[in-house]
């Protein structure tokens, strides 16, 4: 009997880590793999596990901090979704501000786990518009400690994967594929859009083909990388609405994040990642934003206005947790007043990680 394969994606929030594993899980579908999924937050109320098993995918969640403090949590899960569902692969999908897997979960995995799950190679998602702000560092609107976490998780993948090419011109992927590759030497880099289905084959074959695996132990300040981690608010919150007659719920979330995004660029804090998600029924929608500079992102929208929805708010920014949670609050209380809506079944946690305290790790 073969081993479950376990593929792990990573890179920094906002990468297009949830739609990558997605549209690599439909491509293994169509080839007869059974898929399992395993997704990390440091809190709970996730938008990403949501919107996985919404597409009707087993998805198992480690909650309450990353795969490689809560190393037991993440082992059990994995055991109990390989003996519940049976995979041959399970994808799993670590928090966006971790780094150091390597060392952290697959070196201890080699050694405690090797008769259960088959390694393959740690791909890390790149969002070109925050490689941009590496290629041209002066740039960033972070500090450099979040320059520091993203370059480190980027030094220890075994494949980079650009992501969003369907972005991109022709001149600007040939220059950031030559950065990536003389940068990080020895990585393969591969070229995709998952959202657009552009090049995953391309990228599933080598997840599954003979790239090596996990062959970069990163050298790295464990201080610098705990203030990266501290420097973001983290807010996770999950509701649900009522309304007394249908409503256009992509308007809504169109406005919410809208006001939202100007409120923290005149507060000068900038977005990691800010997400939400509206569900009713068998419809859905899901934006994005990974900036107070750019523009919201539309995953999908909801096909028709509806009088209920469970909507779930995800928020990492350059702000402390109680100003960041009045912020989307405010917002939010704005909305629920002037569309008279009935709200309940309110979850809310707003904090800013621990330090980061593996519980095991391995160098060299």
């Amino acid at each position: 009997m073969n081993n479950t394969k376990l593929i792990v994606i990573g890179g920094f929030l906002a990468a297009g880590k949830t739609t990558s594993i997605l549209s690599i899980a439909k491509h293994l579908l169509k080839k007869n793999y059974k898929i399992g999924i395993v997704t990390n937050d440091q809190g709970s109320q996730l938008v990403d596990t949501a919107f996985l098993a919404s597409n009707g995918l087993p998805v198992l969640e480690v909650e309450g901090g990353c795969f490689c403090c809560n190393f037991d949590e993440f082992s059990n899960k994995l055991n109990q979704l390989s003996a519940e569902q049976k995979p041959d692969i399970i994808l799993a999908e670590p928090v966006g501000s971790c780094t150091d897997l390597i060392a952290t979960i697959y070196k201890p995995m080699q050694k405690e786990l090797t008769h259960n799950f088959e390694l393959r190679p740690l791909s890390v998602v790149v969002d070109p518009k925050r490689l941009r702000r590496l290629m041209f560092e002066a740039d960033s609107p972070f500090p450099n400690e979040i320059n520091y976490l993203f370059q480190k998780q980027l030094e220890e993948a075994d494949i980079i994967v650009l992501n969003k090419i369907d972005s991109l011109n022709d001149h600007e992927i040939m220059n950031m594929e030559r950065f990536l590759k003389e940068r990080f030497k020895g990585a393969e880099v591969v070229k995709v859009s998952a959202r657009e289905d552009i090049n995953i084959e391309t990228w599933v074959d080598k997840i599954l083909g003979d790239v090596s695996v996990g062959q970069r132990t990163l050298d790295i300040d464990y201080k610098t990388y705990a203030r990266a981690e501290a420097y973001l608010g983290w807010l996770n919150f999950r509701t649900s609405l009522k309304a007394k007659m249908p409503v256009d719920w992509n308007c809504f979330l169109k406005e919410l994040i809208e006001n939202t995004r100007c409120i923290l660029k005149n507060k000068k804090s900038e977005i990691a990642h800010l997400k939400a998600y509206c569900i009713s029924q068998d419809d859905w929608a899901k934006v994005s934003l990974i900036s107070v500079y750019e523009d919201m992102d539309f995953s999908r929208n909801m096909e028709k206005p509806s009088d209920e929805v469970q909507l779930i708010i995800n928020a990492r920014v350059n702000m402390d947790p109680q100003n960041l949670e009045a912020v989307i609050m405010d917002a939010l209380n704005k909305y629920k007043a002037s569309m008279n809506l009935e709200m309940y079944n309110s979850q809310l946690e707003c904090f800013s990680p621990k330090e980061p305290k593996p519980k095991y790790r391995i160098a060299g």
